[in-house]
């Protein structure tokens, strides 16, 4: 039963159905106050009774999204793919009318227009979400993705970037993304890894770098080759804040654009983690080469080491 008061010119409603504790908000006008109250009754006398139909798709995935989500490490790429899907999905319908058909028509319309791989990735967020809505919110009796087939991965690439293609890049990029993807070449470390470096993990004075937000999680320590610490030393003496001053994605942009403007194809900024370890696998361990790149795996290195077979004859 809902109950309001006046106050200072303004309606404060009050919503008491139990088990729950009460609710309230403040409107401006009766007429708002008497409408979230209404909504808000049946909302409760529902979950009181175990019927949920009255749950949005959008606003289960919005709720997801803002308390879930934003929790993870890598938050930011799963956020823009939560936002990607409710821009383009149907998802003003109950939750409980999402289905096995519903979703198997998206997988398809979307396999028309992007890799398996991209939308590999957008079926496990939204397996982690129905997850989510089953286990911990009880909306669901079961996960509607029972049965749909997920895309499978895309081949692992073996792009690496040439001697030539470096060259071009070089005399092209502006002096700020130059020096990211020279430093990439050298280091093999990661976009978002360089992107995020800050000057209080730089230890150029033992040639190391100090990596605390990794893929895998770990964190661990990057070996600098004289190329990469003269890079660094180029920068200028700061002690503190970015050490390249650019985010991630705005070096995935620019990157793209001059990559096409100077006539290059075939080739993406991940590349040079490739080219990297294509190079440096020439000139150390496999053990070191693992613990430089932080793989837990040594199969990993079989990934990313790409020579050709006329660079492994020419060693021969």
């Amino acid at each position: 039963m809902a109950t309001f008061q006046k106050r200072n010119g303004r309606v404060t409603a009050t919503v008491r159905i139990k088990p729950h504790p009460p609710k309230n908000k403040t409107f401006d006008t009766m007429r708002d106050a008497k409408a979230w109250a209404q909504e808000t009754e049946v909302r409760l006398k529902n979950e009181r009774a175990q019927v949920f139909d009255h749950v949005r798709f959008r606003d289960a995935l919005q709720e997801y999204r803002d308390t879930v989500t934003v929790k993870k490490k890598g938050a930011v790429q799963e956020v823009d793919k939560i936002n990607f899907i409710l821009k383009h999905m149907d998802c003003d319908i109950s939750l409980q009318d999402v289905s096995k058909e519903f979703l198997v028509e998206w997988r398809e319309s979307r396999l028309t227009k992007v890799k398996s791989a991209t939308v590999r990735r957008e079926f496990i967020v939204l397996a982690a979400f129905f997850s989510w809505c089953r286990d911990v919110k009880l909306w669901i009796p079961k996960t509607p993705l029972e049965g749909v087939k997920i895309p499978k991965d895309s081949d692992h690439r073996e792009r690496v970037i040439s001697d030539d293609e470096i060259e071009v890049m070089r005399t092209k990029l502006h002096e700020g993304l130059k020096h990211i993807f020279l430093f990439a070449l050298e280091t093999g470390m990661r976009q978002s890894e360089i992107t995020g470096l800050t000057w209080d993990r730089v230890y150029l004075d033992k040639r190391f770098v100090k990596l605390i937000a990794t893929k895998n999680g770990r964190p661990r320590e990057v070996p600098l080759s004289k190329v990469a610490s003269e890079i660094l030393l180029s920068l200028g003496d700061r002690k503190s804040g970015s050490v390249f001053g650019m985010k991630s994605q705005e070096v995935s942009s620019a990157f793209m654009n001059e990559r096409i403007e100077a006539g290059l194809e075939g080739f993406t900024f991940h590349d040079t983690r490739h080219t990297a370890a294509t190079r440096i696998a020439q000139k150390i361990p496999v053990l070191d080469l693992c613990k430089m790149f932080g793989w837990s795996n040594p199969k990993r290195a079989m990934v990313y080491y790409n020579p050709t077979a006329s660079e492994i004859a020419e060693r021969l």
